[in-house]
């Protein structure tokens, strides 16, 4: 059984990765008090992201709540199509802000 140090929630959120003046949008498939898995939309611009590489990720709480938080890829994964390139990734979020704790425990 895979251990875990946070349970996951499982919700869909749209979401916004910026590295530099490159930005994915993207859905974050699911998260945890410290850590989300993020999927982007096929793009044309390809980066290659390395592990413990640092980017900020803005994205939209159901509450309608905007979030900026800063996180640093764990892991990277491409996918290849005609139509382009999409990214799969797991961050860790460094300092979570006090208003994504509070959106992590009112899903309890």
């Amino acid at each position: 059984m895979e251990k875990r140090r946070h349970k996951r929630i499982f919700e869909n959120l749209d979401a916004e990765i910026i590295n530099g003046n490159i930005r994915y949008q993207g859905i974050i498939m699911n998260f945890s008090e410290d850590g989300l898995y993020m999927i982007t939309a096929t793009s044309n611009k390809v980066v290659e992201f390395g592990n413990k590489s640092q980017v900020k990720l803005k994205c939209r709480l159901p509450s309608g709540e905007e979030l900026t938080m800063k996180c640093e890829i764990k892991w990277f994964q491409t996918k290849s199509s005609p139509h382009g390139t999409s990214f799969s990734m797991g961050m860790e979020i460094i300092n979570p802000p006090s208003k994504y704790k509070k959106f992590i425990d009112s899903t309890d």
